[in-house]
């Protein structure tokens, strides 16, 4: 594999210094993070992973699963088992000069277990699988570069892998995945993040519930032409309160970026999966960008930032349009993705990225949106989507509109719940799949029997 120019580190280094001059660097402190070897340019270190299964690629990254972790050293930090410097440098990539910048992460893992990250280092080599089910799972993945003989995409892969490692070194939250340490050389083409291992990216969840979804349709008629409307129904309207959940679950991971002055920039199935409990996780922040006062632009009240960054499917008309643009952009992309969790189908991806700006953007045509979605859902995707930035909701109110939608469903059979709010933070969505068929055959028995209006599963 090639490697970087010779002067790509110094180039990197001032643009991982611009990324860490804002405010919220400044205000935070990265979590201690441990750190692993892997086979260097001189093949003088050795590997202390195991990998498996690749699970997923993107356009400079690859991912596969950990399903082992063998320590070759007994110390962490910059010291190797022989007392020699270790040529990795945390804080090459996290700006840090002492360990009084950082703070220790015992977010899952045993409370107080740990005293440096040799700890967590041990920890993790043992605890590498967890048994569930009878089997064990790999609780850790490694996301590293794709080999390639193209210098600039190295270098570009570089940079984007480094700046998603300065991230996710300091933000934290439930449902936003974890960096669990990092591997190899920073800036080098061995360097790895380790992260939590996700067991199914959120398109891949709605390609099942479109399969599933177009099952059951199949079953409304029987073969003497009769409608039964039932089965279709109860999945329909469990795929619904999945979606609804899973999406309440985002909106809390991008309300919690949008508090800390962050934009995403790249909202998308691809960029969601459940990890092992079936929580759901943002995941690739190679895009996420701090919104610095320098940065503003008083006349449009957006930010001057790089146009056209993200997927075209899912990108506002003001990035688009080469206009600033800030967090009203993810709300934007986050509204199209919430319309397709609940139509089960693509909203945009048809377009290529010219037909999509002639489209969305200059002719501002939107997908229908089935009537059958509670007056409350169909406003939040109309006003998400909206053409003007400055008519979008933000996440603080998206998240409390898709509780409320969520406590109003579960309260028609349980009308003495006090708060659900807990619960819903606490849960992921593949833990309400039981909660709706409930719902929904109460429902209908309150009805006297009577068919639910039946849901257009061709929306």
């Amino acid at each position: 594999m090639v490697q970087p120019s010779h002067d790509f580190k110094e180039r990197a280094h001032k643009i991982l210094d611009a990324v860490s001059a804002g405010d919220f660097f400044e205000a935070n402190h990265p979590k201690l993070l441990p750190t692993f070897d892997r086979w260097n340019t001189n093949k003088k270190k050795r590997q202390e992973f195991t990998l498996g299964e690749t699970l997923g690629k993107g356009a400079y990254c690859f991912v596969s699963e950990i399903t082992d972790i063998t320590l070759t050293r007994a110390q962490d930090g910059n010291t190797d088992a022989d007392g020699t410097t270790s040529s990795l440098d945390l804080n090459s990539i996290l700006n840090t000069t002492s360990d009084d910048d950082v703070v220790l992460d015992e977010t899952d893992f045993p409370v107080g277990l740990f005293r440096n990250t040799d700890d967590m280092r041990k920890y993790m080599s043992e605890y590498c699988l967890r048994e569930d089910d009878g089997g064990k799972h790999a609780r850790y993945a490694l996301k590293q570069l794709k080999p390639t003989n193209d210098r600039e995409k190295l270098e570009q892969g570089l940079i984007d892998i480094s700046i998603e490692a300065k991230f996710l070194s300091y933000i934290d939250h439930p449902n936003i995945i974890k960096m669990r340490g990092i591997a190899g050389e920073p800036l080098s083409p061995n360097f790895a993040l380790v992260l939590d291992r996700l067991y199914m990216t959120l398109q891949e969840q709605m390609e099942q519930w479109a399969a599933d979804r177009k099952v059951a349709t199949a079953s409304r008629w029987s073969l003497c032409g009769c409608y039964f409307g039932t089965v279709d129904e109860i999945v329909i309207a469990k795929q619904v309160f999945s979606a609804l959940t899973v999406a309440y679950d985002l909106s809390c991971a991008l309300r919690h970026i949008h508090s800390c002055n962050l934009l995403y920039r790249d909202v998308k199935p691809e960029n969601a999966g459940f990890d092992v409990r079936g929580t759901i996780k943002l995941f690739d922040f190679g895009f996420c960008k701090e919104l610095r006062k320098d940065l503003y632009d008083e006349k449009s009240g957006g930010y001057n930032l790089t146009i056209m960054t993200g997927s075209a499917p899912y990108m506002a008309p003001e990035n688009l349009l080469g206009k600033p643009y800030g967090t009203p952009a993810d709300v934007f992309s986050f509204g199209v993705l919430v319309w397709e969790m609940l139509h089960c189908t693509y909203a945009f991806h048809h377009l290529n990225i010219w037909a999509y700006r002639e489209v969305v953007a200059e002719k501002n045509n939107r997908p229908r949106i089935d009537k059958s979605l509670s007056s409350r859902v169909q406003g939040l995707i109309k006003e998400s989507w909206d053409r003007d930035p400055n008519k979008r909701p933000t996440f603080k109110s998206l998240a409390l509109l898709l509780k409320s939608e969520y406590q109003e469903i579960v309260n028609e059979t349980e009308p003495g719940t006090v708060s659900r709010s807990q619960h819903l933070m606490d849960s992921s969505a593949r833990s309400f799949e039981g909660v709706f068929t409930s719902v929904f055959e109460s429902r209908r028995s309150s009805k006297g029997g009577k068919d639910k209006k039946k849901i257009d599963a061709e929306s």
